[in-house]
């Protein structure tokens, strides 16, 4: 298996730009929760940030572990090697969608907070 490295570096890139846009949102809505006299959910986008960053990391170890072994790979090994890509994979999916659900849960609560 062939890694793309320039398209793999622009990935990190953007995981990093939206990480951090998730990171000074979250910064802001603590600010702003004072104005509207309540707190705590901020932590949740900030909660976010640290689940992409955990993605991240699991789409790289991805990438160069399984990515390097694929291309060496005997044919015996490469139904373990597939099954392992696989699993991590699903875990990078997993702390994506945690990385959704935390912020969109903060959003609502602070939609429903101003709305009122």
């Amino acid at each position: 298996m062939k890694v793309d490295f320039p398209f793999e570096i622009l990935f990190a890139i953007g995981i990093l730009i939206f990480t951090l846009s998730l990171y000074v949102y979250g910064l802001i809505i603590k600010r702003l929760l004072p104005l509207i006299e309540k707190k705590g959910i901020w932590i949740l986008p900030i909660i976010g940030s640290i689940f992409l960053v955990l993605s991240a990391v699991i789409h790289f170890y991805r990438i160069l572990y399984f990515g390097k072994n694929l291309s060496i790979a005997d044919p015996t090994d490469l139904f373990p090697l597939i099954k392992g890509m696989l699993g991590a994979n699903l875990l990078e999916a997993v702390a994506i969608l945690g990385s959704a659900l935390l912020t969109l849960i903060g959003i609502t609560i602070y939609y429903r907070w101003i709305s009122r």
